[in-house]
C-alpha cells in the first residue's frame, strides 16, 4: 500500500497544477496557498478555508482501507471525523482515481 503522504503530495500538486477542485455536481473549490499543516482552499461563496493535511491524511486512510468509499458522496466522511470541510477535502480525494487507493 503506497503510504498516505504520498498520496497526499500527489494530490496537493495535481491541485496545485488544475487551481481548482471539482466533482461533476459538486462545489468548486479553488487553490489558493499551502502552509506546513494546511492547503487554503477558496470556497464558491469566496471564503477562504484552511484544509488541514491530517483531515486529508485520514481520508486517504479511509479510501485505502475501503476504495468502495470512493463512490460515496461526501457525507461518507463524517463517519470518519471529517465535519466541516468534508465537502473540499472528499473534492480533494477524487483528483486521484478509486484505483489510486488500491
Amino acid at each position: 500500500m503506497v503510504d498516505a503522504r504520498i498520496l497526499l503530495g500527489k494530490i496537493l500538486q495535481r491541485f496545485q497544477d488544475r487551481s481548482v477542485s471539482q466533482v461533476v455536481g459538486y462545489n468548486r473549490f479553488g487553490y489558493v496557498r499551502e502552509t506546513n499543516k494546511a492547503v487554503i482552499v477558496t470556497r464558491e461563496d469566496g471564503k477562504d478555508t484552511p484544509i488541514p493535511f491530517s483531515k486529508m491524511i485520514i481520508g486517504i486512510e479511509a479510501y485505502q482501507n475501503n476504495p468502495d468509499l470512493y463512490l460515496e458522496g461526501p457525507n461518507v466522511l463524517r463517519d470518519f471525523g471529517i465535519t466541516r470541510v468534508n465537502s473540499p477535502v472528499w473534492s480533494l480525494l477524487h483528483l486521484l482515481d478509486k484505483s489510486d487507493y488500491c
